[in-house]
Parts: C-alpha cells; structure tokens; sequence
C-alpha cells in the first residue's frame, strides 16, 4: 500500500517586490549573492532597484538582526507594519 507523501513547502516574503518566494530559492539566491559581491541583481531583498551581491548580504544580516533584536513573533514576520 503506498501511502501519499505531502511536501510542505515554506515562502520567505518579500515586501520590497511584494512576492513571496519558496525558502529554497531564497537560500539559494542569498549563496548566489555571496559567491558574487560585485555582480548586480535585479532587485534587492528590501530594495526593488538593482543592486549588488554585496548590498544584498548586508540587507540579508540587517533583517537578520532585526529579527533577532525585535523578538517579532514568526506569524508577523515579513508583514508591513
């Protein structure tokens, strides 16, 4: 008897660009963006404009801190205040 597997599959927001993303491409994007400071992307992670690899990790470690310092509950993360 095969029984069905259900893959939950989890989304980081993004205001800035008003989308949500599955996790696993955000992971990748944030190593895509760390491998390569210097190379411009089409957005930011709280920015719609271009910006660079190196831009984008010092956005990924201030909502990082943010997060942390905030202490904002997981239901209201990337929720506009």
């Amino acid at each position: 008897m095969k029984t069905a597997t259900r893959k939950h599959q989890l989304f980081i927001s993004l205001p800035a660009i008003n989308r949500r993303v599955p996790l696993a491409a955000y992971v990748a994007a944030i190593r895509r963006a760390k491998a390569n400071p210097d190379v411009e992307f089409k957005t930011g992670l709280s920015t719609w404009w271009p910006t660079t690899g190196r831009k984008i990790m010092r956005q990924f470690r201030e909502g990082m801190n943010t997060r942390i310092n905030d202490s904002t509950p997981y239901i209201k993360r990337g929720v506009a205040q």
